[in-house]
């Protein structure tokens, strides 16, 4: 799968990108950084969505 996942939201954008350059690390780091992405990604959805400037894109059917 050559496909890459973008929300368009940032911070949510820079976990994706931080699992997906997994297959370029050893696995004894995977679990770690599974666990910081688990952690980013409660706080993007914990943090107030008044406070982003960003709006939540749209899926478009094709």
């Amino acid at each position: 799968m050559d496909e890459q996942v973008r929300t368009g939201v940032a911070s949510v954008d820079a976990v994706i990108e931080s699992v997906e350059e997994l297959a370029e690390r050893p696995l004894a780091e995977h679990a770690a950084v599974f666990t910081a992405a688990q952690e980013r990604l409660r706080r993007a959805l914990d943090a107030d969505p008044q406070a982003s400037p960003q709006p939540f894109p749209q899926h478009e059917e094709g």
